[in-house]
Formats: C-alpha cells, sequence, structure tokens
C-alpha cells in the first residue's frame, strides 16, 4: 500500500478523494486513519437510497413552540453544520500561536483543552488498528468512549509521560500517553522553541477538517448535494464559490456565515469510499466523478487491520490470496469467467475470526467459511456456468485442499 503521506498529498492537492476497491479491503479504516494522521477533525456519514438534501445541506423540520404548537424551521444538515464549524475555526487561526511546551504538565493542559474543545478526539490504538476515543468526564480526568469504566488521573498520566510505563495490559493510558507525546512535543531549548512554533504555523494541521462518507455511491448524488455540484468543485472552494441554497430566503441570522450564500471552506476536504462491485456504482454520473481523485485500495492493502489475530495473522493473508487468485490472479489475468478483481475478498472479512478465536484453529476457519465467505462467494457465482465447480475451486483453495477431496465431501453431504 501506498504510504499514508501518499494519500494525504493526493487528498490536498485536490480536495476531494474517492477511495474504490473490492469490499472489505478497509477503505473505511485507511479514510478514518488519513483523517487522523492529518490531525484533522472529522465527521463520518453512510449514504443510502433514502438519504437526502435536508439532512446532508438542509431543511425544514418541525418544531414545538412553548404553546406546543407544531410549525417548521430550517435547520442546517450534517455538512453544512460541519462547514460552519471549520469557518469559525478558521477564524481564529490568526491568533498567536500556543506558546511552546515546556514540560509534560502543559501538554497534557493543552491536550485536554483541545479534547475539552472538540469533545471527542479520536487516536490510535498502540495494541491494535482501532480507534480509541477520548474525551474528558464529568470530574474533568480523562476518560475514552470505548469504555465507560475507564479513566486516568493527571497524575498517572504525568506518571506514564515522565516513565513511559505502565501495566502491560493497559492500552488506553499507554495509546492515550503516545499521541500526546508525538502531537504536543515538550520543548528543551530556545532554539527548539523557536522551530516548534514556526512547524505550527506553516504546518496548520489542526485546521484542518475531513468529511468522511462511506459508501457514497449508495445515495443518490444529484439530490443529496444539489446545487453544492458547483461549489464541490476543487477550483471554486472558498466565497468565490458561493451558492444560493434552495432555502437561502429563510435565513435570517445576521451572524450566520452564509447568510448571503454556501460556500465549502478552503480547509474542509471531502474522502467517499465506495465498492467496485455495488450496482449502485453506475449512479454516480460523470460530473461529480471529476471532482474527485481516486484511489484504489487492493485487497493486500492495509492487512495491518488484521495485527488483532496475533499469530492467525499471516495464515489468513495467505487464505485470502489463495482464493483471490481463484477469483482472478492479476498477474495471469486468469480466474473465474465473469470475476475480475473487483470480486476479490478483503482483510475485514477475515477480521470476523476474532470472533471465534475461543475456538480450535480448525473451528474457527471453518466458522469463517461457513457463516461469513460462503455466502458471500455463493452470491458471486449464482446464476453463473459452472458454478457448483467453481465453489469447490474456492473452498480448496480456502482450506488448502485438493478440488477432489472437497469434491468427494460435498458429494457425502449430498448423500447425508
Amino acid at each position: 500500500m501506498a504510504p499514508i503521506d501518499e494519500y494525504i498529498n493526493l487528498l490536498k492537492a485536490n480536495k476531494n478523494l474517492i477511495l474504490t476497491g473490492a469490499p472489505g479491503t478497509g477503505k473505511t479504516f485507511l479514510a478514518k486513519s488519513i483523517a487522523e494522521e492529518m490531525g484533522a477533525e472529522t465527521e463520518f456519514v453512510q449514504f443510502h437510497p433514502s438519504y437526502d438534501y435536508t439532512d446532508f445541506v438542509e431543511g425544514l423540520r418541525p418544531t414545538r413552540d412553548k404553546n406546543n404548537n407544531i410549525g417548521f424551521q430550517r435547520v442546517d444538515g450534517i455538512f453544512k453544520g460541519f462547514c460552519k464549524k471549520a469557518i469559525s475555526t478558521n477564524s481564529h487561526k490568526n491568533i498567536s500561536p500556543q506558546a511552546p511546551i515546556s514540560s509534560y504538565r502543559d501538554a497534557l493542559k493543552f491536550f485536554k483543552q483541545d479534547v475539552r474543545r472538540s469533545g471527542v478526539i479520536n487516536i490510535k490504538s498502540t495494541r491494535s488498528t482501532t480507534t480509541i476515543g477520548v474525551t474528558l468526564r464529568s470530574t474533568g480526568v480523562i476518560g475514552v468512549t470505548n469504555s465507560d469504566k475507564f479513566s486516568v488521573s493527571d497524575e498517572k498520566m504525568l506518571n506514564y509521560l515522565n516513565s513511559g510505563t505502565c501495566p502491560e495490559n493497559d492500552t488506553y493510558t499507554r495509546s492515550i500517553g503516545s499521541h500526546i507525546s508525538k502531537h504536543y512535543k515538550v520543548t528543551t531549548n530556545n532554539q527548539e522553541a523557536i522551530s516548534e512554533i514556526e512547524h505550527r504555523i506553516n504546518n496548520n494541521t489542526n485546521n484542518s477538517f475531513v468529511f468522511i462518507i462511506d459508501e457514497i455511491n449508495r445515495g443518490e448524488i444529484s439530490k443529496i448535494f444539489g446545487e453544492l455540484f458547483f461549489s464541490i468543485d476543487p477550483g471554486y472552494r472558498g466565497k468565490e464559490g458561493k451558492v444560493k441554497t434552495q432555502y437561502q430566503n429563510l435565513i435570517t441570522d445576521e451572524d450566520d456565515p452564509f447568510k448571503d450564500g454556501f460556500y465549502i471552506p478552503e480547509n474542509v476536504y471531502i474522502i467517499g469510499t465506495m465498492n467496485d462491485i455495488d450496482r449502485s456504482v453506475e449512479s454516480m454520473d460523470f460530473a461529480m466523478r471529476r471532482r474527485f481523485a481516486w484511489a484504489e485500495i487492493k485487497a493486500t492493502d492495509n492487512t495491518d487491520m488484521l495485527d488483532e489475530l496475533g499469530n492467525m495473522k499471516n495464515e489468513a493473508i495467505e487464505i485470502m490470496n489463495r482464493l483471490n487468485k481463484v477469483i482472478y490472479d492479476e498477474e495471469t489475468q486468469d480466474g473465474i469467467e465473469g470475476l475480475s478483481s473487483a470480486y476479490h475478498i478483503g482483510g475485514a472479512y477475515f477480521r470476523k475470526l476474532l470472533n471465534y478465536m475461543d475456538k480450535p484453529h480448525d473451528e474457527a476457519l471453518k466458522a469463517l467459511w461457513d457463516k461469513h465467505l460462503k455466502c458471500l462467494l455463493y452470491e458471486y457465482l449464482r446464476g453463473t456456468l459452472n458454478a457448483s465447480e467453481n465453489m469447490n475451486r474456492l473452498e480448496a483453495a480456502f482450506f488448502k485442499k485438493s478440488e477432489t477431496v472437497v469434491n468427494n465431501q460435498t458429494e457425502d453431504d449430498e448423500t447425508d
């Protein structure tokens, strides 16, 4: 897989990026990782057939006044609200840069201020590829959205920051501490402090906002974006891309940044994900396609998502590669008739093994095949020639058995 910096550079150059590829290749995981690496604030939404303009941009919503009378008022959609937040942050970017951090206590203080302002900051786990949502409890101590029971006092966090040690199973403390050390660097001399301030000025990554649209092709794009077809174009970011929305006349607040028209701020980036084989892919017209840069994510990319499988990770990758060679071998350009690399099985499917780690090795693999992969592959082959024969080939590749053995087992099952 390309280094994540390449995806970041692609996104920054084009403003809009679509990650496409076979199902389960970790496109959503990668989109979140890109945003996290940029230090950006993020919003996540998944498109579906019922999603529309009023959900995304703005629309009328029922309200009840103090006399219980029902009426309607204009309400910002999720994307418009996100853009307002980006403008609000952008308007403060000329404030004097944060003072150099001279101690871990200051680093912790600045980190907690950022958490308080954002509500939740998503960070990478040091133990796996999962994301940890860091928040503040009502008492002011650090907590995580992943567990209601976990919290870490300032003293305990400072002890980890200074010593680098904590209990082996305390993944949350270790992950949060590692994030603080990386993103809130403590300076030790004047020259280092000057360099750090210059870096913050020149690389204002915390001013970036990334809006992630999962399965972007499943929504009716023209209905959702409406007149934003124009302002979403990378060449029309900012006020020069201002458009009048369908509900423009209902905006009466003089302090609303979109009082005179809506535009997408320069510091807002959009990442969409889509599966190559979804029938709804064809619904995305060329006018929208040309507004995005495209990057294909292959099944062999993002195998880091399998780290939690431990000793089974390498075996899972081997099985995945064997299956995909039968489906479509990109080297020989040969495979099952009617299928292509767009039908490859991605690593996300093999993460299902985590559900069966309490079972013996062979039983865990059989459960993965029976409960998750077999039905998917059957749908791939439904109505095709030699479907039964090709299913046996795939099963043989999964279990690394000869097709004759699989064939005999199938006949025995049918006889029973």
